[in-house]
């Protein structure tokens, strides 16, 4: 079991959020609640119901009725009203004028009629469904959804079907890493830390939808095996100036603390934008690795426990400016700088010996200095050629990476009983990293006739990376060079794509296909000592690419939209793992990268089902060619010979098989409980061959994430959000790895008159949070168990000011799509 719960705990909560909601209510004003039909009486599930003043119509609150057409307002204060209510397809509809004195109201019900094809010229205002599916993407309509008002844009992407955020910010889709963010159909050109820095300060109401997109288009690179997820921001209206300000702290085994501020200010022909962030986090974790290695017909066995304490200062900030030309056309810039300090202490102690007999004890000590620094800049142009929709973009981007590490390794190893001094030794490293990316990207759009449109666009980037790491050992009270682990690696890669992309509306179909090309040539040169002569080690390649891409939906009926997608997706390697260069956790445990890491393939299928446009249920597969993951493998010591060492590298896997079946509903259990929730079953199948073993793995696994909404009072609310994940084989590592799961809890005041909020929330309450796993190659067997300051108590300011009005006009970014999501940020 994932958990063992104090069910008297977990009762005392549960009673605990129904008595105060139960007591809240009961001390509202009055209740306004009716019911929305259509013909034969039948319920309009999830209309949009509005109340309002009867003197001018002017809007009081809005509400959407449940899926039996019930609907209720809370809290109404005295006075003379009336309800006017809308649903997707149908006419809207007001109810006669009523007087709300000092009782509840129950008003007559609202009919609601189809809208007739023959009317023409008739205005008719009718709400999105919270979810809609369409060809390639699920869409997700932010401003129908209730719950999200005064929230986030990653509280509102945590509620998305499909979409899990760990306790880090990754994000993830039916159950994949990998995926792209992108603001207004542009990438962010940030790293992943970045993106989830942005999007907690980001209010949800700066959003329109999002879109999840599973299998993109041809028009997206093709990198990213997960899909993409695009934010689509409201649009600027009015001219002024607003922001949002954010200052959170958290304490888990350690404290940490955050701040950032976002600012935007437009006139007729200027919109200016900033941000700044800054975190200071101090975190701990604990690592334990068992693993038996057969030596001279016996099995020796290495037990480590390590501590690791790590201190991180980040700061980043972003300005940029849009010109408006004219009201066709657009030009902007954009600067993008971040930076990093990290501390990381480590001690680790291995005892060595076998069954019954211990034969020796090595303690280690490592210091390790990160220092990461990013530049990004963008130029960009967006021009509507002519009224009939013609558009052309234009993006220019430099970006540059630095990094620089350092670390000292001290290590002591005695004998079984502590007493007698066996060996020392002492080394030291000198790792510079620096990554360097040019792109430039245009992008036209051509309307066809008959509700058709034609995307065409290219693509270059030129990537450069430049690593030299350098090794030392202290002998003899001196430091001498290590040449067998010192390294210069330089990477060079050169892309070129070019795509086509056409879609139409056939009356109930909607179609969409596109194919895109990428040249791809790589030369990797690395640089090292080997028999005191220095040799030279060459990896270059050529290669293209096609990336076809599919998209259908049909409307089978009033109730059912069916839909299909294909693509064929390519996952090139972070520019880091093709870094040779080694990390030592300690004398017999180590991390390296592979400069012959090959990029992985996939074809991607998914069909959908949309039922009522509120449940969602979809059913996918790929297949994937020479999957990249990290694996642990044997190794030798270069120096000494030793063959008990385990290298932790990122491999190509033979091939890899998935299959999943998501479901994702929205259910309002009541006015004041609103429950989300998200489940989905997968199957996953690797084959692979490690030091000479072959390996075949596969597993079901289940994930499920369901989060419940308690609106106490018209300020305060609380909210419990349960996580599980089943045993399973992982993708990362193929670990048969044990369940995990954990429970969140956390309330939230608005103030200010509505413009701030303040949020205090405990994380994995129960510490269930964190990793246990099996690794079994050949006749070596390894299990790993990771912990960290999971449960956290976090409280967190958020005030917006300024004409809250204002949306930002247009978040360009940068075309830097997939190669910045290749840069690892300092870690």
């Amino acid at each position: 079991m994932c958990i063992k719960l104090n069910m008297k705990m977990l009762a005392l909560i549960v009673n605990i959020l129904l008595v105060t909601s139960f007591t809240a209510i009961a001390q509202q004003a009055p209740v306004v609640k009716g019911q929305v039909n259509q013909a034969g009486n039948k319920p309009v599930e999830l209309a949009t119901v509005t109340l309002l003043k009867a003197k001018d119509s002017s809007l009081v609150k809005g509400t959407i009725a449940d899926i039996n057409g019930k609907y209720e307002f809370e809290q109404v204060k005295q006075g003379k009203y009336l309800i006017a209510a809308v649903a997707m397809g149908m006419n809207k509809s007001y109810g006669p004028a009523f007087e709300v004195k000092e009782a509840n109201v129950t008003l007559p019900v609202i009919m609601l009629a189809a809208v007739s094809k023959a009317l023409k010229g008739v205005d008719v205002t009718a709400r999105k469904p919270f979810i809609e599916q369409k060809a390639e993407k699920m869409v997700v309509n932010v401003e129908s959804s209730i719950t999200t008002s005064g929230g986030s844009a990653m509280e509102v992407l945590e509620k998305s079907p499909t979409i899990t955020v760990d306790k880090d910010g990754n994000i993830s889709m039916k159950g994949k890493g990998g995926v792209v963010i992108m603001i207004d159909g542009k990438p962010t050109n940030m790293s992943s830390q970045d993106v989830v820095e942005l999007l907690k300060s980001m209010p949800a109401s700066n959003l329109e939808q999002i879109e999840l997109i599973a299998n993109p288009s041809a028009k997206y690179d093709a990198a990213g095996n997960a899909g993409i997820i695009n934010l689509k921001l409201k649009k600027n209206i009015n001219f002024g100036t607003n922001g949002n300000f954010t200052l959170g702290g958290a304490y888990g085994i350690r404290p940490r603390w955050n701040t950032g501020v976002n600012l935007n200010h437009r006139n007729a022909n200027f919109n200016m934008y900033g941000s700044y962030n800054y975190s200071n986090r101090d975190q701990q974790q604990y690592l334990g690795l068992y693993r038996t290695v057969p030596e001279n017909g016996f099995t020796n066995i290495y037990d480590q426990t390590n501590s690791q304490r790590n201190k991180s200062r980040y700061q980043g900030g972003k300005i940029g400016v849009d010109y408006f030309i004219n009201k066709n056309n657009t030009i902007g810039v954009m600067a993008d700088i971040a930076m990093r300090n990290q501390d990381r202490f480590s001690y680790a102690t291995t005892h060595v010996g076998r069954v019954g007999q211990l034969d020796s004890i090595l303690n280690t000590n490592s210091l390790m200095y990160n220092k990461w620094k990013r530049g990004a800049y963008n130029l960009n142009y967006r021009g509507i050629l002519d009224s009939t929709g013609k558009e052309l973009n234009v993006d220019l981007d430099y970006a540059r990476n630095t990094n620089r590490q350092y670390a000292n390794i001290t290590a002591l190893s005695i004998d079984g009983i502590g007493k007698a001094f066996l060996s020392s030794d002492t080394s030291r490293s000198n790792q510079p990293s620096n990554i360097e990316i040019k792109t430039a990207k245009i992008d036209y759009v051509q309307p066809l006739s008959n509700l058709g449109k034609m995307e065409i666009g290219a693509k270059v980037s030129f990537v450069t990376t430049d690593n030299n790491a350098r090794f030392d050992s202290l002998r003899g009270g001196s430091w001498l060079a290590d040449e067998n682990r010192s390294n210069h690696f330089i990477y060079k890669e050169n892309i070129n794509a070019a795509y086509i992309n056409f879609n139409k509306q056939y009356k109930q179909l909607f179609v969409q296909v596109g194919l895109r090309g990428e040249q791809t040539h790589i030369s990797g040169n690395s640089t090292f000592t080997k028999d005191q002569q220095q040799q030279k080690s060459n990896n270059d390649s050529t290669y293209f690419n096609l990336f076809p891409s599919a998209a259908l939906t049909y409307k089978l009926n009033k109730n059912n939209t069916l839909g299909f997608t294909y693509s064929h997706r390519i996952q090139r390697p972070s520019y880091e793992d093709l870094n040779p260069f080694e990390f030592y956790l300690d004398r017999y445990t180590k991390a390296a990268g592979n400069p012959y890491l090959r990029p992985q393939y996939s074809n991607n299928f998914e069909i959908t089902n949309t039922f009522k446009e509120f449940l969602v249920t979809s059913f996918g597969y790929a297949h994937t060619k020479d999957m990249m993951t990290k694996i642990l493998e044997a190794d030798v010591d270069p120096s000494t010979g030793d063959t008990s060492i385990v290298r932790h590298k990122y491999l190509n896997v033979a091939s890899a098989d998935n299959f999943n079946l998501s479901i994702s509903a929205p259910v309002p259990i009541t006015k004041w409980w609103m429950s989300f929730s998200t489940l989905t079953v997968a199957y996953g199948k690797y084959s692979t061959v490690v030091n000479n073993n072959p390996m075949d793995l596969s597993s079901a696994a289940f994930f499920g994430r369901t989060q419940q909404t308690f609106t106490l009072t018209k300020d305060l609310s609380a909210e419990a959000t349960f996580f599980y994940s089943s045993p399973q084989v992982t993708e990362e590592g193929l670990w048969k790895m044990k369940s995990m799961c954990s429970l969140d809890l956390g309330v939230q005041q608005k103030v200010l008159k509505g413009k701030g909020a303040v949020k205090l929330n405990i994380s994995d309450v129960f510490k269930t949070n964190y990793f246990r796993g099996t690794f079994e190659n050949g006749d070596r067997y390894s299990s790993v168990s990771s912990k960290w300051d999971a449960q956290q108590i976090r409280l967190t300011f958020n005030y917006r000011f300024g004409n809250a009005d204002i949306k930002a006009a247009r978040k360009r970014t940068s075309g830097l799509e997939d190669e910045q999501n290749r840069v690892k940020s300092g870690n």
